[in-house]
């Protein structure tokens, strides 16, 4: 069974007790210790946050379990060789990549042996802040061109222990920024410092733009945010193979209606089918 196989085979898995729809420290230098630093601490009021963040507005929820069983998945994918640093991607905007990281960020945070570093690394179109109804004036970004310290970027959320790090101000060279040596550095050093520390990445969408592909030759592992009614298998097949040779640890199919909850299983075939075409012409093509 081929890798993109095993991660759809977990999709199915996760999606078996869907209900109606799935919801959608660092571095002054490199010998900081993250467990120094002063981050500024801000209480997140529930009031504010988007209503789809459910592992935080609706922990109760069905929708809060479906993330807590991603939770429980991913653990057993990477808690064993300490892979901690997971980019959630989309193929496109509007997948809900961004719900899925915040929820995921928020119920792992929650569990008490994990601590969890959540960044925005969607540098043009920032949203982890505005789900949260807080604000910040500096972040990622503005870390990396050396325009702020570390500590003037990481918010306390409050939020068990989860802490937020903003994408910052726009910038017109997200690509260069997120490809660059301080970049490469960061993730190094949040990654190595503590085995307790999980660290997400909400990346950019991969189709739209050109920013994940540096992001994901740093990271242990990929998951993968498809859009279930919109995202065709073929778009699907051309955003995996934009990440080849990344670690994808699963696939979350995102906003699957009560109609398509019903008939999963050919809907997950005609997936299964393109994605094993490809690998066969893929593997026809190492060949020649």
């Amino acid at each position: 069974m081929s890798r993109i196989e095993k991660a759809l085979k977990k999709a199915i898995e996760m999606r078996e007790s869907a209900k109606e729809t799935i919801a959608e420290e660092t571095i002054k230098s490199d010998s900081t210790v993250l467990s120094t630093l002063e981050v500024p601490e801000m209480i997140v009021s529930l009031d504010r946050v988007e209503r789809n963040i459910v592992c935080i507005t609706d922990p109760s929820s069905g929708t809060a379990e479906q993330y807590k069983k991603l939770r429980a998945k991913i653990l057993n994918l990477t808690a064993k060789n300490f892979l901690n640093t997971i980019m959630v991607t989309s193929p496109d905007m509007g997948d809900g990549k961004s719900i899925t990281a915040m929820n995921l960020a928020a119920t792992l945070a929650q569990k008490m042996d994990y601590t969890v570093l959540l960044i925005d690394a969607d540098l043009r179109h920032p949203s982890l802040l505005k789900l949260l109804g807080i604000k910040s004036n500096y972040g990622l970004s503005d870390y990396l061109v050396g325009k702020v310290d570390l500590p003037d970027i990481l918010i306390k959320t409050g939020i068990g222990k989860l802490v937020i790090m903003p994408a910052g101000n726009a910038t017109e060279n997200s690509v260069e920024l997120l490809s660059s040596e301080a970049m490469k550095r960061l993730v190094h050093e949040i990654k190595h410092r503590y085995k307790d520390r999980y660290i997400i990445f909400d990346a950019p969408p991969i189709i739209a733009v050109a920013d994940t592909l540096p992001l994901s030759n740093y990271v242990d592992g990929v998951l993968l945010v498809i859009q279930a009614a919109r995202t065709t298998p073929k778009t699907a097949l051309h955003a995996i193979s934009q990440i080849k040779g990344s670690n994808i640890l699963g696939v979350v199919f995102n906003k699957v209606p009560s109609y398509l909850v019903k008939n999963l299983y050919p809907y997950y075939r005609d997936y299964g089918q393109y994605y094993a075409k490809a690998e066969k012409m893929d593997s026809m093509s190492q060949g020649q």
